[in-house]
């Protein structure tokens, strides 16, 4: 039996595609949004693009809902266009989203997830390749469909969601390299999810803070309460991390500490 997996084309299509915003939220009366599809890549990539539903584990993994998993999902109310493209190198695409909201649609915060699977060439999916020249050998080739997902919200009513930071711990790596990491539960209270940016600062007993670790883009989505994380630390050179004061942040992405803490913690340190 001869066996040919094509999945580092396929990942290869996915990789370079581009996508704008990440995220997609319809609050009050907005009802249109777009995504904005760039292909970054050398080879003309296909994709098609559909609705899956997913769920947050509490480690952050995201995985599948299994089929006629009760939730409050959006894609039951948002319709887009087109659902398959193709894009040369270079080539931009705009995929259109419209908001139709059920009468009486229930207070909350809706969610599922618009997926871009890339698909394969035309020429490695040719049903005469599936065949071998000798009748006594069978040929199989997998071809997995990779594909990116965004979380798509819509919002209604009064929705508002707070956060504490809590379970720290510094870990360090056993690696030849070495490194260390501080791993932490982000706590979620409230009827939507929440959604930030990670820094982690220490400043010595006497010395100025320094910025050694941040990770963007964190979220807990409902209905968890609670999301463990671990946050690699990358202190400047010399810079020991003992006798000082660790202070975690949690912000809204791209504001201020002043405008946007969502959370604030801090640790000493012997």
């Amino acid at each position: 039996m001869i066996l040919s997996v094509l999945a580092s084309s396929q990942a290869s299509a996915a990789a370079q595609l581009m996508i704008s915003p990440t995220r997609i939220t319809f609050e009050g009366n907005e009802r249109t949004k777009q995504v904005n599809l760039i292909n970054n890549g050398a080879d003309t990539g296909r994709y098609r693009i559909s609705f899956v539903r997913r769920k947050m584990l509490d480690s952050g993994q995201i995985e599948a809902v299994e089929e006629n998993e009760p939730g409050m999902y959006s894609d039951e109310m948002v319709r887009f266009s087109p659902r398959q493209v193709t894009l040369q190198p270079g080539q931009s695409q705009t995929v259109r989203l419209m908001l139709r909201k059920k009468r009486d649609l229930k207070d909350g915060e809706y969610r599922s997830h618009l997926m871009f699977q890339a698909l394969p060439d035309a020429s490695t999916s040719d049903i005469e390749e599936l065949a071998s020249t000798e009748s006594n050998k069978v040929s199989i080739k997998l071809i997995p469909i990779v594909g990116i997902t965004i979380p798509v919200f819509v919002k209604q009513g009064k929705l508002s969601a707070s956060a504490s930071l809590s379970n720290f711990e510094i870990k360090q790596a056993n690696t030849v390299k070495g490194g260390s990491s501080l791993s932490l539960n982000i706590n979620r209270t409230g009827n939507e999810s929440i959604y930030g940016d990670v820094r982690i600062y220490f400043t010595p007993k006497q010395g100025k803070s320094v910025l050694i670790g941040q990770a963007n883009g964190v979220a807990v989505y409902l209905p968890l309460d609670k999301r463990a994380f671990e946050v690699k630390l990358k202190p400047p050179a010399g810079l020991n991390l003992a006798n000082g004061e660790l202070k975690v942040l949690y912000l809204k992405p791209d504001e201020s500490e002043k405008s946007g803490k969502i959370a604030e913690s801090r640790l000493a340190i012997p």
